[in-house]
Parts: structure tokens; C-alpha cells; sequence
């Protein structure tokens, strides 16, 4: 009875190595090159009747919104509570702050509708995306064509998690608006942009393929 038996293993020359190894490093070059744009991505629907704003955004980013909002257009300003400084700032969640933002900016506060998310540990943006659902609905707008702006990388997963709220048939833009804190052209030189751009690359692997069914009951 034999145990063993002698087998022939075919196994890569250095060279092949070597050549395998220059390929994946090309291949993984190329994704991280493309990562950002991929999730900064923006679907403009120049045509909007609404406007929806995240209302964490840092001051030089809002005005970017600011100044691209056509006179006429109702605004809806969305965040969860303020975690830090309420009582300096007068304010408990980031959607009422940014409508004050906003009307320091120039837009008219009766053209703004609040809608405030209310406090979670997770999804936040999801949670965000339901209570501007429910704000629209309130108000008799929901239907009515829409552009979301949010910032760099969070674009993406913005999108997908309105969408998924709002139907996917829903007249949903986005627009990513620069951050104020890194060079776009060169986020991997930033602190902020590694952490800004790694993060939303797991987050939005979570909610494309893993946050159902957990979050979005």
C-alpha cells in the first residue's frame, strides 16, 4: 500500500513573476487613481425644482451651493443632531444650522424647509434621506425633481441612499462639491483626503451591498 505518490508542480520562472507583479501593480495604480472620481461622482439635473442640502457641509463648500441656487428653487437642508458646541452654537442639528448658513448667504428663509434626522448610531445618511422624504411629503413636493449637493467622495453613497428613499425612478441629481480641506487632484497627499476617501470607499461598499436588509427598515 502506498501513501505517496509523486506529482510534477509546475511553478513561475522569475521573470514571470516579476511581470505578474508589474501588472497588478499597474492594475492597482489605475484603481486607486480612479477610486476618487468614482465616488465623487455628479448627475447634475440642471432643471431641478428642489434643492437638497447636507447641512454639514463647511462654510466654503455651502456657498458653492449658495451661488448655485436659481432664484424660484425651495431648498431642503437635512443633518442629524449636532454632537459638539450646541449651546455656542445656538443650534442642536446640522440642518438648522445650515438654513442659518444659508441665509446669511443670501437665500431667502422662506424659500428653506428644515428637515432635521433625528439622532442614530447608524445610517446616518439613510435616516437623513427619510426625514427629507418625509418633510417633501408634508409639504405636498414630494414628486418634484430634485438635486442633492453633498461633498467629494460622499457623493456616491448620498445618491444611492436617496435614491433608494426617494424610489428609483425618483428625478434625483447630485452634484459633489469640492472639498475645502485637500486638492482634489491630489487627495493621497492629504490626511484628510485618505481618511475622506478610504472611508466612503468601505461606507459605500456597506450600503451597496451589505446594508440590506440590517439598515433600511
Amino acid at each position: 500500500m502506498k501513501f505517496f505518490r509523486k506529482k510534477a508542480v509546475w511553478l513561475p520562472t522569475v521573470p514571470s513573476l516579476i511581470l505578474l507583479l508589474l501588472l497588478l501593480g499597474i492594475l492597482a495604480a489605475s484603481l486607486f487613481f480612479k477610486v476618487y472620481p468614482f465616488l465623487a461622482e455628479s448627475r447634475p439635473l440642471p432643471q431641478a425644482q428642489l434643492v437638497i442640502v447636507e447641512g454639514w457641509m463647511a462654510d466654503a463648500e455651502l456657498i458653492v451651493v449658495a451661488n448655485s441656487i436659481r432664484p424660484g428653487q425651495l431648498v431642503v437642508t437635512s443633518g442629524g443632531p449636532i454632537t459638539f458646541a450646541q449651546k455656542i452654537l445656538h443650534y442642536e442639528n446640522y440642518a438648522e444650522l445650515g438654513t442659518a448658513r444659508l441665509i446669511e448667504m443670501g437665500i431667502p428663509k422662506e424659500r428653506i424647509l428644515i428637515a432635521p434626522a433625528p439622532d442614530t448610531d447608524r445610517d446616518r445618511t439613510f435616516i437623513s434621506a427619510k426625514a427629507v422624504r418625509r418633510k417633501l411629503e408634508e409639504e405636498g413636493l414630494f414628486g418634484q425633481s430634485a438635486q442633492l449637493y453633498t461633498v467629494g467622495a460622499h457623493a456616491r453613497r448620498s445618491h444611492l441612499l436617496y435614491q433608494r428613499v426617494f424610489g428609483r425612478d425618483y428625478p434625483l441629481g447630485v452634484v459633489s462639491v469640492a472639498p475645502a480641506h485637500y486638492n482634489l487632484e491630489h487627495w493621497y497627499l492629504y490626511s484628510a483626503g485618505i481618511r475622506h476617501v478610504t472611508g466612503e470607499l468601505i461606507a459605500w461598499i456597506y450600503a451597496k451591498f451589505l446594508m440590506l436588509p440590517f439598515g433600511a427598515g
